[in-house]
């Protein structure tokens, strides 16, 4: 009779997955062609972007009991506050990057750095968002 070993489910930690990192070759935005220029991310799962999102979503709703507490009327998020956080939340969970170049002049990294390239370049936002969602990106199958 055959044994196989049993799953360690530990082996599938999504947050230890997520928390180690991954590197994206960013691609032509039409091409689809790597250019070279590489981002260090952490995934949805990892520590990182959980107190971030915990953070922000507790930060909403003390604001919102305040407000109430007050007899004040909600704040409606608008569109801008929502993308700038969906940018603060990319930025956060970006720990390096090599190989930008932007408006002429290397640009080392940092996390306001990050929320520039990512708030003003959509298709750099865009797939760094996907890949920080895509698991595969951080666990091999």
């Amino acid at each position: 009779m055959n044994k196989q070993t049993p799953l360690d489910l530990a082996d599938l930690n999504t947050t230890t997955a997520a928390d180690k990192g991954f590197e994206l070759e960013l691609q032509h935005p039409v091409t689809k062609a790597p250019i070279g220029v590489f981002v260090n991310l952490l995934g949805k799962d990892s520590t990182v972007f959980r107190d971030h999102v915990r953070k922000s979503a507790n930060d909403r709703l003390r604001k919102q009991a305040i407000n109430s507490r007050r007899n004040k009327e909600v704040e409606t998020p608008t569109i801008e506050k929502i993308e700038a956080d969906a940018i603060d939340l990319l930025a956060v969970c970006t720990t390096d990057w090599r190989g930008v170049t932007y408006k002429g002049a290397t640009m080392p990294f940092t996390v306001a750095n990050a929320k520039t390239i990512y708030g003003e370049l959509t298709w750099i936002r865009e797939q760094v968002d996907e890949a920080i969602g895509d698991l595969e990106n951080f666990m091999p199958a």
